[in-house]
């Protein structure tokens, strides 16, 4: 076994990353299996890649975290957090004691890229697209009249044109910085002012005014998703899963029912997105609500993201609470304005010309420091074809503005890896604990097995998935020959095991009744023959199965 080398400073294209999946495989074949979960629309594998200690049980008999990256087509650091999550999972192994824990008794699903088709554009022209390569909302958009963004001056870049016009133009040059553009004041006549445009070619030119065209890739595959679903959402596509990517997410994650917790991975923002967003924090069940606040927090000791509520709806994560119970994030990775030094409350409250324009200096400011200039693109003069002479600048939008710099992208991999392990970590963990025999009378055997729960989250994971019946109750199973149980079933339904959250619901520390986290279950056992074996079975579908083999003598 021989550990696969991972590059943190560069954003590996389709083929590298499924080479790096297959490595992982190949050489950690104990600890990683790797599958196809379904093809994306140009046709490729979406790769699932399966984390677990294998030895210490299969992979749907354990507590499970699904995470996943690149739904969105530029958010490439969502495939590489992933990737680095799976480089630590396997390589610290046996080295560091988390990892060990959580691979001996967890199952980790992780798709690191799961629009392939769309990143791979991103990453191999100068486009930039939200989502699928899919035309939509109708075929043609490319071929209408007006500009569509391209890279003109050949640098392989899709910027901003600014063009001198000291009547109708609507923007100023910075006086304190001359990168900076600012909106003309009202009534300004001295220039000079100019007009800004995206970069990029105009399809029947014949003067101005022209339509301005985005993209003719306009849907969104995380508003995809069953939950609140609507076509009001142009970018939504046109029913719920009907895209093949969102399908084979779905399908993936109902066909593990081990599944209890999801975090999908996106840029950018620095923070992590909560549920539900169709309803107020008040009207979500509050233990739930309580759990995803302090899960979150965990994240926050790693990285620095604070939670806030969701404003996006028919989402992945969105569909996984409402439909499933599950407690999911999406993990908005990368913040530049956090280290150029700007608050949330900075960029909130920057309403003015005034203020914005503080904001842009202190990103320069940051940008000529810590990136040697790199992440802004001095204005720079080119003879347009259509317009004739503009200037072609600003900023660097895709490892910049949507991604880390490729040198501070290692960063960014290692801090929320951890995340992904803090977020695992709080999953339930079912432990079959004191186990006892009494002599009834010949023959007849009173057995008492302890089933417990030794994780935050109780083993149904919120109250929403057990209202709307998406977890089946847990149960404690005998198994073996020689004996029979005197009365009643070889299986107990135990209901669920809360986890320790459960027991941390007072206010401002006074204490309160303690979780129900054990609970005993009791047998007659008839066993004529002596000694007896019998294989203890405890089941629980989100909180793993464990067995204990004990014997009657």
């Amino acid at each position: 076994m021989r550990k696969v080398d991972l590059k943190l400073n560069t954003y590996y294209k389709y083929a590298e990353l499924t080479q790096y999946l297959k490595d992982v495989e190949e050489n950690y074949p104990e600890l990683a299996s790797l599958e196809s979960v379904g093809k994306s629309w140009e046709g490729r594998d979406i790769w699932a890649m399966t984390l677990t200690n294998t030895a210490t049980g299969c992979p749907s008999d354990k507590a499970a975290i699904y995470v996943d990256g690149n739904i969105h087509a530029g958010e490439v650091t969502a495939a590489m957090v992933a990737l680095a999550t799976i480089d630590r999972l396997v390589s610290q192994f046996g080295y560091d004691e988390e990892v060990t824990h959580l691979m001996n008794t967890k199952t980790f699903y992780i798709l690191p890229r799961v629009n392939p088709d769309g990143a791979e554009k991103y990453l191999t022209t100068p486009h930039q697209l939200r989502s699928s390569v899919r035309p939509y909302p109708e075929e043609g958009i490319a071929d209408l009249p007006g500009l569509h963004p391209d890279d003109v001056d050949g640098d392989g870049k899709i910027l901003w044109m600014r063009v001198h016009d000291d009547h109708k133009g609507e923007w100023r040059i910075s006086a304190k910085d001359k990168r900076i553009m600012l909106p003309r004041r009202p009534g300004e006549r001295k220039g000079p002012f100019y007009r800004i445009y995206k970069e990029g070619f105009i399809n029947q030119f014949d003067g101005e005014p022209f339509a301005y065209h985005r993209t003719p890739w306009g849907l969104d595959l995380n508003r995809n998703f069953p939950s609140n679903w609507s076509n009001e959402n142009k970018s939504g596509g046109t029913y719920p899963t009907a895209e093949p990517e969102v399908k084979a997410i779905v399908d993936f994650i109902l066909a593990h029912k081990n599944i209890g917790a999801l975090n999908c991975l996106h840029t950018t923002g620095g923070f992590y997105y909560r549920n539900p967003y169709t309803y107020k924090d008040e009207e979500m069940d509050q233990d739930d609500l309580r759990s995803t606040i302090e899960i979150a927090r965990e994240g926050f000791y790693n990285t620095g993201y604070s939670d806030i509520k969701s404003n996006n709806r028919s989402t992945l994560t969105e569909w996984a609470y409402e439909h499933l119970g599950m407690i999911g994030y999406t993990t908005e990775l990368w913040n530049r304005q956090s280290r150029a030094g700007l608050t949330r409350e900075m960029l909130a409250d920057a309403q003015t010309v005034e203020a914005k324009e503080a904001i842009e200096l202190k990103l320069l400011e940051w940008n000529d420091r810590e990136l040697c200039g790199r992440g802004f693109i001095d204005w720079k003069p080119f003879d347009h074809p259509q317009l004739g002479q503009v200037e072609i600048g600003g900023w660097e939008y895709k490892f910049c503005s949507q991604n880390p710099p490729h040198q501070l992208l290692e960063q960014e991999c290692h801090k929320n890896a951890l995340w992904m392990l803090a977020h695992a970590s709080a999953l339930p963990e079912v432990a079959i604990g004191e186990v006892t025999t009494e002599k009834q009378k010949e023959g007849l055997y009173k057995l008492t097995v302890q089933c417990e729960n030794h994780g935050y989250l109780p083993t149904y994971i919120t109250n929403k998935g057990k209202a709307i019946g998406a977890v089946k109750p847990d149960s404690l199973h005998l198994e073996g020959e020689g004996f029979t149980v005197f009365a009643g079933k070889p299986k107990a339904e135990i209901d669920f095991l809360e986890g320790y959250m459960n027991g941390q619901q007072s206010r401002y520390l006074s204490f309160g009744d303690a979780a129900k986290s054990v609970k005993k279950c009791v047998f007659i056992i008839d066993a004529p023959e002596l000694p007896c074996t019998i294989n203890l079975k405890l089941k629980s579908q989100r909180g793993g199965t464990v067995t204990k083999t004990i014997t009657i003598e």
